[in-house]
């Protein structure tokens, strides 16, 4: 990089230099980013398969104005790992990597800070994500940078759909919101393994309009503002493993979710009008082996599970007591199984 013009002394603009290395690294090449504190003042395209790679915590870039950092753009098979990525921006769609129609791609290794997004995946389907994190808690960039709004972006773009995203270990902590995931094409699906999302102001995790399947599990949910999850109608979702302290809120026409295996604190389920097959509310909702994991406080679950007298709290499996107008009879499409009040006890 340094031959190219770049001095990434935090001063001086790097934008130039950058671009020069990029236009100059042939597709399966490997453009390296020393330590140093780099600025840019514009987007980072690219748009053949190249690894991006830096020295981890000292290969430092800062966005200095409301651009887009690294852009991957109609690219598959590239690689962008090792780097620690800030921004001042808080203007709506700036992100600190961007990819736009971009397929099999890998980030890896990165800490963000600032910008409106961390990572912004615009119709890109089958990337993988790993160890990706923010930065709120390890302090060490050289620049001031923002409050970011949503760490991870996922959206339908061009009619294509974020689909099969794999994220694996985020540590995602401070900010307004931890990730979000929407569809407007009938698609939409990530599978979240393992990691952390706490202390944003507003909601840990959310998806919206999804209909494929995604999975979130073994992930820690602790001391988010709003809610830990929100799906709001969308489909065919597996929660597993899971600790959370925030509500669980299935808005909306949700249906085929499992919550399984998990501590959980308040979960909400939304059944509408109650009308099954049709209806506003949610639907074929299974809540299995979930018990409160906090000294003296309830698991609260809406609408309420019928109680075992044996033991005064809910076993199963059994249904709310929940009227479908439709048909006169008790609907038994929302299960509860094996749910405990108590952490060691029910």
């Amino acid at each position: 990089m340094r031959q190219f013009g770049a001095t990434c002394n935090g001063e001086d603009d790097d934008t130039g230099a950058f671009e020069r290395a990029v236009d100059a690294t042939a597709a399966g090449g490997v453009l390296f980013i020393p330590s140093g504190e780099c600025v840019l003042t514009g987007t980072i395209v690219l748009s053949r398969p190249i690894e991006v790679i830096g020295e981890g915590f000292g290969s430092q870039i800062y966005g200095r104005g409301d651009y887009t950092l690294l852009q991957l753009k109609n690219v598959t098979n590239s690689t962008i790992r090792d780097l620690y990525l800030g921004s001042q921006s808080t203007q709506a769609g700036v992100a600190l990597i961007e990819l736009v129609n971009s397929h099999r791609n890998v980030v890896s290794n990165v800490t963000m800070l600032g910008g409106f997004y961390g990572l912004h995946l615009k119709g890109s389907l089958l990337n993988t994500v790993t160890d990706l994190r923010s930065g709120v808690n390890f302090g060490g960039f050289f620049a001031a940078t923002s409050k970011t709004n949503t760490w991870v972006m996922a959206e339908a773009y061009n009619q294509i759909s974020a689909n099969a995203n794999t994220f694996i270990a985020p540590i995602l902590e401070g900010g307004a919101n931890g990730m979000l995931l929407t569809d407007s094409e009938g698609q939409g699906s990530w599978q979240v393994l393992g990691g952390t999302i706490e202390g944003v102001s507003g909601v840990g995790l959310s998806l919206q309009g999804t209909f494929l399947p995604s999975s979130i599990t073994g992930v820690h949910f602790e001391a988010n503002g709003s809610a830990d999850i929100v799906i709001r109608a969308s489909n065919n979702i597996r929660i597993s493993s899971i600790v959370s302290s925030m509500p669980i809120n299935l808005l909306g026409d949700t249906r085929n979710v499992t919550i399984s295996d998990s501590a959980a604190q308040t979960i909400y389920i939304d059944m509408g009008d109650n009308n099954y097959p049709g209806g506003t509310g949610a639907k074929r909702i299974q809540l299995q082996n979930i018990t409160a994991c906090w000294a003296a406080l309830k698991l609260d679950i809406t609408p309420a599970p019928a109680l075992d007298w044996h033991f005064n709290m809910p076993n199963g499996p059994s249904s709310p007591s929940i009227i479908n107008p439709a048909s006169g009879q008790p609907r038994q499409d929302i299960i509860y199984n094996n749910i405990g009040s108590y952490c060691g006890g029910g």
